[in-house]
């Protein structure tokens, strides 16, 4: 994690309570639900890449969380066996790229 970079530290009661990763926008004082993409996978896991808004400060945070890769699989927690979860802040910023695409003929 690079230095400077505000986080704020959540039980897992407390994400639990707030409804993240599953629940957000299900019940009064859930988070809200920003952003959701696979991050990473291996032969067991999925890991996820969650962003919310807090429902207590407003703020949006950045959390990692796993998933078993079947349906069938066992023993895969959520927050890696970890009773605190360190989630970054996280700002939404406009980024601009540059692609290369391939050139049309002419007729």
């Amino acid at each position: 994690m690079a230095k400077g970079v505000k986080t704020r530290v959540f039980t897992r009661n407390e994400l639990e309570e707030i409804g993240v990763p599953y629940e957000c926008g299900a019940f009064e004082g859930s988070a809200e639900e920003l952003h959701c993409d696979l991050y990473d996978r291996s032969r067991w896991s999925l890991t996820y890449e969650f962003i919310f808004r807090a429902p207590d400060d407003g703020r949006a945070y950045l959390v990692y969380y796993d998933v078993g890769a079947t349906e069938m699989q066992d023993g895969t927690d959520l927050w890696n066996y970890e009773d605190a979860i360190k989630a970054v802040e996280v700002e939404q910023v406009e980024v601009v790229t540059t692609e290369w695409k391939s050139v049309k003929e002419s007729k």
